[in-house]
C-alpha cells in the first residue's frame, strides 16, 4: 500500500506546531515538497517505471494538500472581508461557514470561466458537450454553494 506523504507530512506536524504554522508557511512548504517530486518524476520517468509511479503518486497528494491549504487561505481572506463589512452578529464559527461558502462560490464560479476559454478536446471524448457537461456541473454547484451563503446570512438580523 503507498504511503500518502502529504498526510504523513501533516501528521508530523505537532498540535503547537500546526498552531503556529499559518496557512502561507503551510503552502510554502508544502510547494517546495511538490518541487522536489516533480524532480523526481523527471529523474525517474525513463529509468526507473516504479519510482516514477511512486513519484506521481506522491505528487498528486501534495498538490491535493496544497489546493486545500490555499482554499483555507481563500477562506480566511473571505472571512476577513466578511467581519469587515457586515452588519450583523456572528460567531468566529458562523462567519467561517459564511465565508467557506462565499470561497466556494466565487471559486467554482472563477473555474467555469477558465474552462469557458479551454479547447473541448481536453475533455472526455473531445466534444463540445463533454466540456459543458463539466461546466453545467461546476455552475450546479456554485448555485447550491451560493443559496447556503445567502442562507447562512439571511440567518442572522442585521445590527441597528
Amino acid at each position: 500500500m503507498q504511503e500518502n506523504i502529504a498526510e504523513v507530512i501533516r501528521k508530523g506536524w505537532s498540535p503547537e506546531l500546526r498552531q503556529a504554522m499559518r496557512l502561507p508557511e503551510q503552502a510554502q512548504r508544502l510547494d517546495r515538497a511538490l518541487k522536489v517530486a516533480v524532480k523526481w518524476m523527471e529523474a525517474a520517468r525513463e529509468d526507473a517505471p516504479e519510482m516514477f509511479h511512486q513519484a506521481q503518486y506522491t505528487r498528486d497528494k501534495l498538490e491535493e494538500e496544497l489546493s486545500r491549504v490555499c482554499f483555507e487561505m481563500a477562506v480566511e481572506t473571505e472571512a476577513q472581508r466578511e467581519r469587515e463589512a457586515s452588519s450583523r452578529d456572528y460567531t468566529d464559527e458562523e462567519f467561517s461557514a459564511i465565508a467557506r461558502s462565499a470561497a466556494l462560490t466565487n471559486t467554482l464560479l472563477a473555474t467555469y470561466c477558465t474552462l469557458r476559454e479551454v479547447e473541448s478536446d481536453l475533455f472526455g471524448d473531445g466534444s463540445p458537450r463533454a466540456r459543458y457537461e463539466v461546466m453545467g456541473a461546476l455552475m450546479v454547484a456554485h448555485d447550491l454553494a451560493n443559496a447556503e451563503t445567502e442562507r447562512l446570512d439571511a440567518a442572522h438580523p442585521a445590527r441597528v
